[in-house]
């Protein structure tokens, strides 16, 4: 591809359609050889300019009475030009404060070339490129001819004759196109720049290459973020020119009258300040002490506090408690330049709770140092409230439904109580087994109850305190089986604040249940005997949650007959405490000493 030709790429223009807005960001790149590439990123951004379209069509609602169209060709505008209608002094200031804060380059130029304000040109354009006769007409053929054709609201981005980006927004007032805010002189942060390009220029138009190679390392390298948050910017800003020009124009029937038009540009500019005064929702900006050094009326409103009351003073003096670590995190982020969302409990001057989304975005000067922040804060009490009143319901739900099974439970004990009282007279040795068959099934059903019982009693509906289970699980069997005889003693080791969820709390006290009750019946053939229950957390893995726990259950009875066996026991019991260990993906030991000792371990996934 040819040199002039490079220096000619085709532009790319945002569009509009009735039904969504959207911005295209155009890229050039050369491969190897030279041969340029071209790109394009399409963005919507239809909510940003919903945004703006209702402050556009309420200002337009108020005017058009009087003024009709904005964009409506008015023959008494049609020779005007715009040096006419601009305080070139004010809008300097205003743009010199917009260069600091987003580094883009700007200009307001009439239609014939004429630059009338700028801010932040680069040296390699005011020192070479407007001071050579041949590239200054390459910089008037950018600021007349390149940047023509755009529509009302749009912005152009192309690359200039002296091969580098810049960007044109039109001036419209009364339906004609008096001139264009221009921004440029950059390169994109992730683009390649050809140096071999401009060290020829350089020779080419005899400049000091050394001096000029200088100057072009000073020309900024932007995100695509920081050119379309600045163009979205000068667009909104063209607009309110327009706007306004055409809003005094009418208002004043003539032009001559400088000082009538200045006066209603400013009071406009004021009434567009006013916007941030009159947002629904509360602006705060924190400088870099997380103190607050500026407060929109509704946000004071919100706080219940005077506009003096809030600044200057610390973030946290208006946080709750629980959180002031989120705001030290989120101002952390803030200073990595991440920007995000999220939720703030404030306390208001009645001490009243305030429930705030924040969208906050970091804000740093030219020389990236960390400023503070602008955040907006939206009052989301009433759905917080609602969000607590339906947790609230949940957890009555949850109750309900474990007191239900609970007593569900009990019924059947009961019930098996009952059926079992048939059989308590007779003397034939199947009714015996039969009698303790039903009072074994009554004490599973009483251990299921009573996991139930606990839930339903404690604060948490989906774990239940594993170690305070096992001590009352343990007593009711002491009681029932003991029947008297005080010198059985019970000797418990277990440590505390263990939860577990009803999948690993069931099948664990099952098993507790069937191993103490078989010791009560079976184990001591004197008074005296003592049952030990020993359970532990043996090592936990805090990357995954995962603990490895131990239950030990012993007595120092006359032991288990050695024709029982773990892999066949014969006895429904042991069969069942075999299946519920395997359930949990369990290991069961079996010691035969002074007695007989049962260990099981296993591991858990601990909920939090």
């Amino acid at each position: 591809m040819q040199k002039e030709n490079r220096e000619k790429p085709e532009p790319f223009t945002a569009t509009e359609s009735n039904a969504r807005w959207t911005r295209e960001e155009a890229d050039l790149k050369f491969d190897s050889n030279s041969i340029p590439e071209g790109f394009f990123i399409g963005r919507d951004v239809a909510e940003g300019r919903s945004e703006e379209r209702k402050i556009h069509n309420s200002t337009e609602k108020r005017t058009k009475p009087e003024m009709g169209n904005t964009f409506s060709p008015v023959p008494e505008v049609e020779n005007l030009e715009l040096a006419d209608i601009i305080d070139a002094r004010a809008i300097k200031s205003l743009m010199d404060d917009f260069n600091k804060l987003i580094h883009i380059t700007f200009a307001l130029v009439d239609l014939k070339g004429n630059i009338l304000v700028s801010s932040g040109w680069q040296d390699i354009c005011t020192r070479f490129h407007r001071v050579h006769p041949e590239t200054c007409k390459h910089c008037i053929e950018s600021d007349t001819k390149l940047s023509a054709g755009v529509l009302p609201g749009q912005f152009k981005l192309y690359r200039c004759r002296n091969n580098m980006w810049d960007i044109a927004t039109p001036i419209m007032v009364g339906g004609h196109h008096i001139g264009n805010i221009f921004s440029g002189q950059f390169f994109f942060e992730d683009e390649y720049v050809d140096y071999g390009f401009f060290r020829s220029q350089a020779r080419k138009y005899g400049f000091n290459e050394e001096e000029y190679m200088a100057a072009l390392e000073k020309v900024p390298r932007l995100s695509r973020e920081s050119v379309e948050a600045g163009m979205t910017f000068l667009t909104k800003l063209a607009h309110m020119i327009s706007q306004l020009s055409y809003s005094n124009t009418r208002l004043a029937h003539s032009l001559v009258e400088r000082d009538s038009f200045v006066n209603a540009l400013r009071e406009s500019e004021r009434r567009y300040r006013n916007i941030i005064e009159t947002a629904s929702e509360g602006i705060l900006i924190i400088d870099s002490e997380v103190r607050i050094s500026y407060a929109n009326k509704k946000m004071t409103d919100m706080l219940g506090c005077p506009l003096e009351e809030v600044t200057g003073r610390k973030m946290c003096d208006f946080v709750s408690e629980e959180s002031k670590d989120i705001v030290k995190l989120n101002q952390k982020r803030r200073r990595q330049g991440i920007n995000d969302s999220y939720e703030l409990k404030l306390v208001c001057k009645d001490g009243s709770s305030l429930w705030a989304l924040v969208n906050a975005k970091s804000l740093f000067d030219k020389d990236g140092k960390f400023m503070g922040s602008i955040s907006l804060l939206t009052d989301i009490t009433k759905r917080k409230e609602a969000e607590e009143a339906l947790a609230n319901i949940e957890v009555a739900r949850k109750k309900e439904i474990h007191h239900r099974i609970k007593n569900n439970l009990q019924v059947i004990s009961s019930l098996l109580d009952l059926q079992a009282e048939k059989f308590n007279n007779r003397e034939d040795i199947k009714d015996l087994e039969v009698l303790s068959a039903f009072r074994e099934s009554q004490d599973r059903v009483k251990s299921m109850a009573l996991i139930h019982e606990e839930l339903y009693r404690g604060g948490g509906l989906d774990t239940l305190n594993f170690s305070s289970y096992i001590e009352e699980l343990v007593e009711n069997l002491f009681r029932t089986y003991r029947l008297g005889n005080d010198n059985l003693r019970l000797n418990v080791t277990l440590e505390e604040n263990i939860f577990f969820d009803m999948d690993t709390a069931v099948p664990l006290g099952i098993i507790v249940n069937e191993l103490v009750s078989n010791s009560l019946k079976h184990a001591f053939t004197g008074n005296e005997g003592e049952i030990r229950i020993r359970f532990c957390r043996e090592e936990k893995n805090d990357k995954t949650q995962e603990s490895l726990f131990s239950l030990t259950i012993s007595d120092n009875g006359k032991g288990i007959p050695d024709n029982i066996e773990l892999e066949n026991p014969g006895t429904l019991g042991l069969k069942l405490v075999g299946i519920l260990v395997d359930q949990l993906d369990g290991n069961l030991e079996l010691g035969r000493g002074q007695g007989t000792e049962f260990r099981i371990s296993f591991r858990v996934l601990e909920k939090s």
